[in-house]
């Protein structure tokens, strides 16, 4: 995903995170299990530049630089979660609750926006990815993707051949997907909150890319086909952003939304709830969240899967669908997810994790860690 986080929520409260902690504490009867509690350890194996910028965070956690909102349910309005995690996969500190009317995961409380500003400037990219990846590859990989989005649309009934397009990416990053759309004959748009991977796709491929939101889009045609993959979900106020989508996009064209799946965590996380948590992502979406954040806004789903890949279009009419509450089924699917994943063999990752644990612990009681690790960096550095 491109650089793309942003909010202008009105009325959310600044609060400290000893209350936060004291408050999530009193549910934690509520919560998918005891592994889920906070504990100040990672989930994931980390290099040591990962587990300095852990670290880092830790600090401005501590140190109330990162701060947190208490804010509503952006579907349904209201405020009454069940606690489900009070941690992430690298062991930061990261409340994710479900909302009992409408069953949107989220994470709340959550840190403001200028503390995640902070946070994606400095630390985000290279604790994600364990190292600074070189822009030509990360280019090569948005183009695979592109590939695959291009071919998943030309399966669905668009009322224009995709080819004949006009697309805008919110979120576009280098703009590797759109590279792949204009070579398939369409005209093609990106904005992106970072400047140097606009710069990047705009003076290596000469695509149409600007930094800044979705407000600041200016175009001589309007879009048809509006693209957001893998930025949804880190948006903290997607109302005002598909309010924005709806004024742009014309009655006929589509918005195509692509993100981690929470129903889908059997299959793209080897049903390991804990490796889906990142604390880049403000919303955890299942299709049916989903369909209920965009029907509020104006929106009707064409298709869609767990996945998620789905495509939507302006909904005519005034009147909104009555929300479905996910809740129960989430839940669930959760906590059946939970007690499969205690029954299956260990994964080739989760042997990897121990085996390096068990290594680690080894080389600390004889007094050769730091010179292994420091080895290990010196040799992944070649």
């Amino acid at each position: 995903m491109g650089q793309y986080p942003r909010s202008d929520q009105e009325g959310a409260g600044c609060i400290d995170r000893r209350i936060v902690s004291a408050r999530v504490k009193r549910e934690e009867s509520n919560m998918l299990g005891k592994r889920f509690e906070y504990n100040g350890r990672s989930w994931l194996p980390l290099n040591q530049l990962q587990s300095e910028l852990r670290a880092q965070i830790e600090g401005k956690l501590k140190d109330g630089i990162y701060r947190f909102e208490d804010v509503p349910c952006c579907i349904c309005d209201g405020r009454d979660f069940e606690a489900l995690s009070t941690r992430d996969r690298y062991g930061l500190y990261m409340p994710v609750v479900i909302c009992r009317q409408c069953g949107l995961i989220q994470t709340n409380p959550r840190m403001t926006q200028e503390s995640y500003s902070e946070f994606y400037n400095a630390e985000y990219l290279q604790l994600y990815m364990g190292e600074e990846i070189p822009r030509p590859y990360f280019f090569a990989s948005q183009l695979e993707k592109g590939r695959r989005i291009f071919a998943y649309l030309s399966t669905q009934p668009l009322s224009k051949p995709l080819a004949t397009m006009s697309v805008l990416e919110v979120g576009c990053g280098a703009g590797g997907i759109l590279h792949y759309f204009k070579q398939q004959g369409c005209s093609v748009q990106g904005i992106d909150l970072g400047a140097e991977n606009v710069a990047f796709g705009r003076e290596r491929y000469g695509l149409n890319l600007s930094r800044g939101t979705i407000a600041d889009v200016r175009w001589d045609v309007p879009p048809d086909l509006i693209i957001y993959s893998h930025v949804l979900e880190h948006v903290l106020q997607p109302n005002n952003e598909l309010q924005q989508v709806r004024r742009i996009l014309p009655d006929d064209g589509v918005l195509y939304v692509e993100l981690p799946g929470v129903k889908d965590v059997r299959k793209s996380c080897d049903r390991e709830f804990l490796r889906y948590l990142q604390n880049a992502h403000t919303y955890h979406f299942t299709l049916t969240s989903l369909k209920n954040l965009l029907q509020r806004n104006g929106f009707e789903l064409i298709a869609g899967s767990e996945s998620i890949n789905s495509v939507f279009r302006k909904r005519k009419g005034e009147a909104s669908p009555a929300i479905v509450n996910d809740c129960p089924d989430a839940m669930s699917y959760l906590r059946s997810n939970e007690f499969r994943r205690k029954l299956r063999p260990p994964s080739a990752s989760e042997l990897n994790r121990w085996s390096r644990s068990a290594v680690l612990a080894a080389l600390k009681t004889i007094g050769l860690d730091r010179a292994a690790k420091a080895r290990y960096e010196a040799w992944k550095r070649r």
